[in-house]
């Protein structure tokens, strides 16, 4: 899509711009509505959830003075999973923002956290490993910290700092960065787009590899498929994408391999873009030379230009002035609500939902549905991707579910529906009589029949059967 430029004739082509290229209705729901379950309160300014690859009892869970906590099969455990408070020290655009999960994390128990020291002034930007307790998986190693990476604020301002920590189907590390500056981009305007800065950009490294042995601070290796990578300065090496002002929240759509950015705005407009790493490296997202599709006064930048990523959508500050990035909805317990994005606004404490199925969005307002919304940090999935809220001034974290809510005979949190059953080896949902034979046709052979998993069909597969019957 075309910028506009700022001049009167071009202001009114960005109205038919917006409303032509966006198409974006916001809708009355006739379609799914929703309503939360409480799973957590009493907590200290959670600011995300997130939960390993596979691991569907345990949803983490962290508060951004620097404890990391554990939701276990739904019970918030007394004790926390990590307390790295006294090396965070919280301020209210610092702390600790965000946890993500090595891919193998269930084998090695390594797993990654995004957070700042120092005052105002002179922030840094850790991004560091630790590992799970050998001994017991509702605990951290506190002693294995290692640093992966250290960004240090190149000015006084030390805002902006993104916070989302993500990791692709390729294996590789995705740090989405904010420009580091306060309302506008620090630098002469020059930090999100100059390749001598980290700031503003999507950074993609590999947490496997260390091209920089000598370097206690840089624990990582470099893709050789990134595409800076050969070029006149190393600093652009880690950059796959730019031109981003505050990517606070971010998500991979686990279907599409596309990361959903939710760019906090300046002094007017709000942003989702859509990156997809497969087709798009070295795309531009324009800040600061455009603000949404709004072109801004920055002398550096031309515009309109074709090499300017537009935004898939965008809202004014009328509807709200902090948007927090949420997440593709690809669950099993809401099936309406399949590939739709939910996200919301911290500031305004709204929640809305996309629909992209006819190809243009269409917004509709979810807020009273998800009540009590307050202050939004994340809406984030679950590893079965369910979706939960965390309300950072109420210190609640919420699932997110249809309403009515689908049946749950045994209370678990898991619709029936979505259960597991290995003993519905015909996958029809239910456990009977034709199950039962399946497991008498494969008796003493290994494969599907072995329910139990030790090797043969035998009575103890049998007793599986009887005990999940119905």
């Amino acid at each position: 899509m075309t910028r506009c430029t700022p001049s009167s004739g071009t202001r009114l082509a960005n109205f038919f711009a917006l409303a032509l290229a966006l198409g974006v209705a916001t809708a009355v729901a006739h379609a799914q509505t929703l309503t939360t379950v409480s799973v957590a309160t009493g907590l200290t300014k959670p600011i995300q959830v997130a939960s390993p690859v596979g691991d569907t009892s345990r949803l983490f869970v962290i508060e951004q003075r620097g404890i990391v906590k554990l939701i276990k099969n739904g019970v918030l455990l007394a004790t926390p999973f990590l307390n790295i408070d006294s090396a965070v020290p919280e301020q209210t655009y610092s702390g600790l923002f965000g946890i993500a999960f090595h891919p193998d994390y269930a084998t090695n128990g390594r797993f990654f956290l995004h957070h700042t020291t120092g005052a105002t002034s002179a922030i840094v930007v850790w991004i560091v490993e630790y590992t799970r307790s050998a001994t017991n998986p509702d605990l951290a190693d506190a002693a294995s910290r290692r640093v992966i990476m250290r960004i240090a604020t190149p000015s006084t301002q030390g805002y902006h700092l993104g916070g989302t920590l993500l990791f692709g189907a390729d294996g590789y590390m995705y740090i989405p960065l904010g420009d580091g500056g306060y309302t506008g981009d620090a630098g002469g305007g020059q930090r999100s787009q100059s390749m001598s800065f980290l700031w503003g950009k999507i950074l993609r490294i590999d947490i496997d590899g260390d091209d920089f042995p000598a370097d206690a601070s840089s624990n990582y290796a470099i893709p050789p498929t990134n595409p800076y990578v050969g070029g006149a300065s190393a600093t652009d090496d880690p950059i796959i994408a730019k031109g981003l002002r505050n990517p606070f929240r971010c998500a991979f759509d686990p279907v599409t391999g596309k990361i959903w950015i939710g760019d906090v705005g300046g002094t007017a407009r709000e942003e989702i873009d859509v990156f997809d790493p497969a087709t798009e490296f070295g795309a531009n997202f324009a800040w600061n030379c455009v603000e949404g599709t709004l072109c801004t006064t920055n002398a550096n930048c031309a515009c309109p230009s074709s090499a300017l990523k537009a935004p898939l959508y965008e809202y004014t500050h009328s509807l709200g002035l902090s948007i927090t990035g949420g997440a593709v909805y690809r669950g099993c317990a809401i099936p309406a609500l399949e590939g739709q994005y939910l996200y919301a606004d911290y500031q305004n404490s709204k929640a809305w939902r996309m629909n992209l199925a006819t190809g243009s969005p269409v917004v509709t307002d979810i807020t009273t549905q998800l009540a009590p919304v307050s202050g939004p940090t994340c809406i984030g999935p679950d590893a079965a991707g369910e979706l939960f809220i965390v309300n950072h001034t109420a210190g609640t974290v919420r699932r997110i579910t249809s309403n009515p809510a689908p049946p749950d005979s045994d209370g678990d949190g898991t619709p029936d529906s979505c259960e597991v059953r290995p003993a519905d080896i015909n996958g029809d949902g239910v456990v009977t009589a034709a199950d039962l034979s399946a497991v008498l046709a494969g008796w003493g052979a290994p494969g599907p029949t072995d329910i139990n998993g030790d090797g043969t069909t035998d009575s103890l597969d049998i007793g599986v059967v009887l005990a999940d019957w119905g």
